[in-house]
């Protein structure tokens, strides 16, 4: 295993290693919203850094965000996939419950639902509709049609929820409701109009205006896909080299995995 870069290396205490896009700042936010000092890794994905060798010890994935906690005793817990990174942060850092209830509780069990939910359905499913919408190096209305329908329903879902409760989870803010904002807050850059989801728009609003989830918002970078940074005119020119190289890199990094569809009796008779 090749050994991590000095400048790369996990600090004592909580190590965050991301990037600037999506999944990373739920872990930002929830740490300025828990008051958690912590040390941030910007991974360069143009220099291949996810993919490097050293950081496979870290998340074999490949993905971000993921995190390294160097206790105060010496050792290290590592932890990959957002919503387990959550878990960790709550379990190791929340104890007096800002952020999450208390672990066997029904109020729990809903949180651990919610924030299934949003790695399970509302993320792929927005993953998708921003790739096929706005990255794809070629058009595909099929998918882009499915992926954006699948969106619409998935914050259908989510606004009926937040018509009968204040929160996601329940009667406060939780981890769930941090993995769910991250792409609420990105539902322009993914194709959909969170206007038309009155219950989602005043959740979210509200969420949004937290200082602390303002700061969590800042790092590595201003974040890049809201609403109003994707909208503004004066700006676009970052999104049009991010679209362009992004759809490219994204593409280059599937082809090798390319491979004619595995066969099946029933083949083609969807298409009668």
């Amino acid at each position: 295993m090749a050994e991590i870069p000095p400048e790369k290396a996990p600090q004592p205490g909580l190590n965050i290693f991301g990037c600037a896009s999506v999944n990373p700042f739920k872990l930002t936010i929830a740490a300025e919203e828990l008051g958690i000092p912590y040390n941030y890794v910007n991974l360069d994905m143009g220099a291949g850094e996810p993919k490097a060798e050293w950081y496979a010890s870290i998340n074999p994935n490949g993905r971000m965000p993921a995190v390294v906690h160097v206790k105060d005793d010496g050792t290290t817990v590592t932890v990959f996939e957002s919503a387990a990174c959550l878990l960790y942060m709550a379990s190791e850092f929340d104890k007096e419950h800002k952020l999450s209830y208390p672990i066997g509780t029904p109020d729990y069990w809903t949180q651990l639902s919610w924030l299934s939910w949003q790695v399970a359905g509302y993320g792929p499913m927005m993953g998708q509709a921003a790739y096929f919408n706005r990255y794809a190096t070629e058009p595909v209305k099929f998918a882009s049609w499915r992926y954006t329908a699948e969106c619409r329903r998935l914050n259908d879902v989510l606004d009926k929820r937040l018509s009968v409760s204040p929160f996601v989870a329940g009667n406060q803010l939780t981890i769930a409701d941090l993995a769910v904002f991250i792409f609420a807050h990105s539902n322009k850059w993914c194709g959909i109009d969170i206007n038309h989801y009155p219950h989602v728009k005043a959740w979210h609003d509200r969420i949004a205006q937290r200082p602390a989830i303002q700061k969590g918002l800042l790092v590595p970078v201003p974040y890049p896909f809201s609403d109003e940074a994707v909208s503004n005119p004066d700006n676009q020119e970052p999104y049009h080299m991010m679209r362009k190289y992004g759809g490219q890199m994204i593409k280059g990094a599937t082809a090798q995995w390319q491979a004619d569809v595995v066969g099946v009796p029933s083949d083609h008779s969807n298409y009668e």
